[in-house]
């Protein structure tokens, strides 16, 4: 049993071996193939996958996200001061709050169309943050933590969104009219308004209507809901700074705290007084300091805002608590074409682009579903876009759209890296440039909402030259080999489907260039899958600097033992 034992080892020994000396031709190969004893065996380096490495901080994004804001905010008042028919007498804000409200730079045309533009980075900027806080969250792969994070930050995301129904209450519907008329040396009208039995009433200045006061309530709801929205962001956020508060100073916590807590005052009495002002019936400048309220906590709550003045500067911490993550930290995304140990995942950008043709396919949809006037010809070829203005639809297809360029983005972005990594890190100047352009010609759209913006059938029909022309080059592979079948096709049906439905302008062909929005994925072959790498980067301690040696060391004393 024994010998049977070793031939066995033997055997195997043998068969372990044989391939290193007899796969050679000739005696140079098996002197090659033997190791020696104490030799240095080579070892070949293993190769490192192409990678693309993204560092993203918090601090750069708190800072462009409040610049925006102000700059949003200068640009539009110095429009509003110089090219809109503003006046104090006739600003409906004004009769109604009886007072100057720096929002009223965001309400007139043609600076609204600055306003919305601005404001619709602002917003963008803020859902970047926010993406970037959840994924700071995500790292830690903590499952309930990461539910409650995705729960806070997607509301604060759809309140976001819902903000840009700010510009979509129209409270001027026919301007011109009045400012022809305050500079014609007529009389100065505040607006026409309709009524029962389709009367009109002409209302001189200082007067507000029934109407103006519904608008303007809902303009400001929108406006109130967006900042308890960020109040909520803001605790949220806080949370997770405090994190790292034992390794700060004591006057840093200090600085920290006490602002968060003026902050959270300021936005907690500025939406509570502004929505005790809209839910009273009649405008504030009839009422405020001139009668009693019906509850003492409402009266407490004005006599607070009022003494305190978070009225004037309630919305300020909004543009400063993102402002808590410390310095040098944020998270870092690292992109691969091949699978590593301890990614998080692939993705794949056709896909993502796909959904988002899928996701304004939709909210087109609904959009013509909601619109009645389908026997004007008026734009008859962006039809489905111009219906996206159409209220009380505009109040919900405004925010969907505004949550599509998101994705877009995502899914532009994406194909963009992938591109990058296939010409081993080298930025593809053209095909960026191309995604630029696409992107900034859809948000563009979003200026639709404005009921006065009448030319922006001209930038949808742009986008659609640029978009045809990007299934062209994500085609520009097999174009090259020759398979032509996929881009003329679908560009060939696309013409068709758009000249049927300006020519005939009935509702069902508008249905079917839906469809063929939605068909995508078909025309625009797959790339490769990208695996992504999340990681957090930490705030790092100012590097060691070595004391000079000629330096004079402390005085130090040694106690004495009792």
């Amino acid at each position: 049993e024994n010998r049977c034992n070793k031939d066995l080892r033997f055997q195997l020994f043998a068969f372990e071996t044989m391939p290193a000396m007899f796969c050679c031709s000739s005696d140079e190969h098996i002197e090659r193939n033997i190791v020696h004893p104490g030799a240095v065996v080579p070892v070949t380096p293993v190769r490192e996958p192409e990678k693309l490495v993204i560092n993203l901080y918090f601090r750069h994004f708190a800072w462009a996200y409040s610049a925006a804001f102000f700059l949003t905010l200068f640009v539009s008042g110095v429009v509003t001061f110089t090219a809109s028919p503003y006046t104090p007498e006739t600003d409906k804000i004004t009769l109604f709050y009886g007072m100057f409200n720096p929002c009223i730079w965001f309400d007139h045309y043609p600076a609204k169309i600055f306003a919305t533009t601005g404001m619709g980075i602002f917003l963008m900027l803020g859902c970047a943050y926010s993406g970037m806080v959840f994924v700071w969250v995500y790292v830690e792969k903590r499952m309930l933590r990461v539910m409650w994070s995705g729960a806070v930050i997607g509301s604060a995301l759809l309140i976001d969104f819902v903000f840009v129904n700010v510009f979509t209450t129209n409270l001027y519907p026919i301007e011109e009219a009045a400012f022809e008329a305050a500079h014609g040396g007529g009389r100065r009208l505040h607006g026409v308004h309709f009524g029962a039995n389709n009367t009109i009433s002409l209302l001189e200045e200082g007067d507000l209507s029934q109407a103006d006061i519904n608008v303007i309530k809902l303009h400001t709801a929108f406006y109130i809901l967006w900042v308890v929205g960020q109040l909520v962001l803001s605790l949220h956020l806080f949370k997770l700074a405090a994190e790292s508060m034992d390794s700060w100073s004591p006057a840093r916590k200090a600085w920290t705290i006490g602002g968060y807590l003026i902050g959270w005052y300021g936005m907690m009495m500025h939406a509570a007084a502004m929505l005790i002002i809209i839910m009273h019936p009649e405008p504030k400048v009839d009422w405020y300091f001139q009668k009693e309220l019906s509850s003492v906590m409402q009266h407490m709550l004005i006599y607070l805002d009022a003494k305190t003045f978070t009225s004037a500067w309630g919305w300020v911490p909004i543009m400063c608590f993102r402002l808590v993550m410390p310095k040098g930290t944020g998270i870092s995304l690292t992109f691969r074409l091949e699978r590593t140990e301890g990614d998080n995942g692939w993705v794949m950008p056709e896909h993502w682009m796909n959904r988002c043709m899928w996701a304004m396919a939709l909210v087109l949809a609904w959009a013509g579903i909601f619109d009645t006037d389908w026997d004007g010809n008026t734009h008859a070829a962006s039809k489905l876009m111009v219906a996206l203005r159409m209220k009380p639809y505009a109040y919900f297809g405004g925010p969907a759209f505004l949550a599509c360029l998101v994705l877009l983005f995502v899914g532009l972005s994406l194909q963009v890296i992938q591109k990058m990594l296939l010409n081993r890190n080298r930025v593809p100047g053209l095909f960026a440039g191309h995604a630029i352009l696409f992107w900034f010609l859809m948000f563009g759209c979003v200026l639709v909402i404005l009921e006065k913006a009448t030319w922006i059938h001209y930038v949808f029909m742009l986008a659609q030259l640029v978009f045809v022309a990007w299934v062209w080059h994500m085609n520009i592979d097999e174009i090259a080999a020759g398979n032509w079948t996929n881009a003329v096709a679908y560009t060939i049906a696309g013409a068709v489907i758009i000249v049927a439905a300006v020519l005939s302008c009935q509702f069902w062909v508008f249905f079917i260039y839906l469809a063929w929005i939605s068909l995508y994925g078909v025309a625009v072959p797959d790339g490769p899958h990208i695996f992504i790498t999340a990681a957090r980067i930490e705030e790092v301690d100012p590097p060691y600097k070595q004391v000079p040696h000629n330096a004079v060391n402390p005085p130090y004393t040694i106690a004495r033992r009792s």
